[in-house]
């Protein structure tokens, strides 16, 4: 009786376990662009799949600000996210980006000048 009683008071729950795993497992399957560091390390940056949140953090009172880019797989810039202070906050923007394949590059920049210290393009889909 004891273990009738458990069986069915757990496989719900073991069930419910097991399809979370599955979900979850089928959700890293993503295309987010993993995080990126600058050359130099005064910045970092990601695109984020599930908000499509373009995500700089400016990680270095340098005097620089974070400049997170994203390319088209030709290499055209479709948008750059900045953040100019180093308080443990980010900053984000939410681009339009048709399906396909992008490049994601971080950067420092000193006001308006051109970014410096880039960090490799690295692939990424939509």
């Amino acid at each position: 009786m004891f273990a009738s009683g458990f069986f069915k008071r757990t496989l719900p729950i073991a069930l419910g376990g097991a399809l979370a795993a599955t979900a979850l497992s089928t959700a890293t399957a993503s295309a987010s662009s993993g995080w990126w560091v600058s050359s130099g390390g005064g910045a970092e940056g990601y695109y984020n799949h599930v908000n499509d949140h373009v995500t700089a953090c400016d990680i270095k009172t340098d005097g620089y600000k974070a400049a997170v880019q994203i390319l088209a797989n030709d290499g055209r810039l479709l948008t750059t996210v900045t953040d100019s202070y180093n308080n443990g906050n980010c900053s984000w923007r939410t681009p339009t980006l048709f399906q396909g394949t992008h490049k994601i590059r971080v950067c420092v920049v000193k006001g308006n000048a051109r970014p410096v210290k880039c960090s490799a393009a690295h692939t990424f889909s939509v």
